[in-house]
């Protein structure tokens, strides 16, 4: 259900009581471009740290007129939704967007990344410029935070992005294919190995419409003494937003390929593109669904129907994406002995559930309602089992992870993590308790 969405006139609610879809476009298409404006000429939200929080303000900003809720991403509503590419000469081409779920994550991970490359201060060019721009501009249009208004947000961030860096973007001179070059890297047709491919017409659309600056302070902003490349590649939260994005544009080709295996039946492909999205709103999935995928990959691979280079393309390239998720062994305090067939000690299981609700509200306030969210699911889990293993370790894990990082969060963790090693030597303990004895100790047989 579109909860942005009134559901008597089917458009978006919005302050100036318009209840005609063409009018409301065009009225917020005006407050919207004078509020553009105002950004450009240094009036709103300002910053170097292009989070969560700064494109949820430069939505507002720039929505204020028009919506309520402005400055409300996707998981407000919960609204996931999927849209046809703009790809002239294709078919339609389904996009599927950021879990609703993960979007304040994956933007706070291209933030910290964004910084950690100061910005993109430092390159000397506009085709350096453009090339990491692009790069950027293709991971935050995927988030797609916004119900509506994502381009205009984008622009916004990224003239100030820009602006920072010594450049001017004009968005407007090619307003035409802006649509089609961003669409195309969402849709990654070419996969996560030929990723410049995907992005050439973006990045060749902002070389052309870059320019440098005058003045001192933008060529001290291009000064290459600024530049801080990423000399180990993407950050490791950044990466498997990659691998996760490659997983799902590669299991819309792996769909038909399965359901030609199944040509009566169709089950397996929708359960497929299911599982893969799973795992994309839950990385800690691929635990579970990872064997199943794995088998139906193999099975494509070895039909007789499915022997041309295009089919074999396309299943190694599943297979590369899948086999790139799969989770390290959880590497809590205390690892994982067998799994214990009898639950662990109440007074165990019930500190971890308490810890881990209470470090899921920690993760939620400072902007990461993906790992909060399982480490709820797997407190819950706990609770009703009191077991832990599995996937909902592998959330503990995750969550774990990202607080650590986090000073505020930093107390919480621990007691999280003491917790987990006292409700995993409780199940060990239990496990030995149940073992019966062997036939050694109860002696001869009689």
């Amino acid at each position: 259900m579109d909860k942005f969405t009134d559901p008597h006139t089917g458009v978006f609610y919005n302050k100036l009581g318009i209840t005609d879809a063409v009018e409301l476009e065009q009225a917020t298409k005006d407050a919207s471009l004078r509020r553009l404006q105002e950004l450009a000429a240094g009036y709103g939200p300002q910053g170097d740290t292009f989070d969560a929080q700064q494109l949820r303000a430069v939505h507002q900003d720039l929505f204020q007129d028009t919506f309520e809720w402005a400055g409300q991403t996707r998981r407000e509503a919960g609204f996931q939704g999927v849209k046809a590419a703009d790809l002239p000469g294709t078919t339609a081409v389904p996009m599927h967007f950021a879990p609703f779920e993960r979007i304040d994550e994956r933007l706070n991970s291209l933030g910290e990344q964004l910084k950690l490359e100061n910005n993109l201060k430092g390159l000397p060019t506009p085709e350096a410029f453009a090339e990491r721009a692009a790069y950027y501009f293709d991971h935050y249009n995927h988030v797609h935070a916004f119900r509506e208004g994502n381009g205009r947000t984008l622009q916004a961030t990224f003239a100030e992005i820009a602006f920072q860096a010594g450049y001017q973007v004009d968005f407007n001179r090619e307003h035409e294919k802006l649509n089609p070059a961003r669409d195309q890297g969402i849709v990654s047709l070419h996969g996560g190995q030929h990723r410049e491919r995907d992005l050439q017409a973006l990045q060749e659309l902002f070389a052309r419409n870059t320019t440098p600056l005058p003045g001192a302070e933008a060529d001290a902003a291009r000064h290459p003494s600024l530049a801080q490349p990423l000399r180990n590649g993407p950050t490791p939260a950044v990466r498997q937003i990659e691998q996760l994005r490659d997983l799902v544009a590669a299991a819309l080709a792996m769909q038909q390929l399965v359901a030609g295996v199944d040509y009566r039946r169709t089950h397996r492909a929708d359960a497929l593109l299911n599982q893969v999205l799973d795992i994309d709103r839950n990385p800690a999935a691929v635990v579970q669904h990872g064997a199943v995928l794995q088998k139906l990959q193999q099975e494509v691979v070895l039909d007789k129907r499915f022997q041309d280079p295009a089919s074999q393309r396309e299943t190694g390239r599943f297979g590369a994406a899948l086999a790139a998720l799969h989770p390290p062994t959880p590497a809590l305090a205390v690892t994982m002995g067998p799994a214990a067939s009898s639950p662990a000690q109440p007074s165990a299981s019930a500190e971890f559930v308490r810890a881990a609700k209470q470090l899921s509200e920690g993760l939620d306030a400072q902007g990461y309602p993906g790992p909060a969210d399982n480490l709820l699911r797997a407190a819950k889990a706990v609770e009703k089992s009191a077991y832990l293993g599995g996937a909902n370790l592998q959330a503990v894990t995750e969550a774990l992870t990202r607080a650590e990082k986090l000073p505020a969060l930093a107390e919480d963790a621990a007691t999280l993590r003491t917790a987990g090693r006292s409700l995993q030597e409780a199940q060990r303990g239990m496990a030995s308790a149940s073992t019966p004895p062997s036939r050694e100790a109860e002696g001869p047989e009689r």
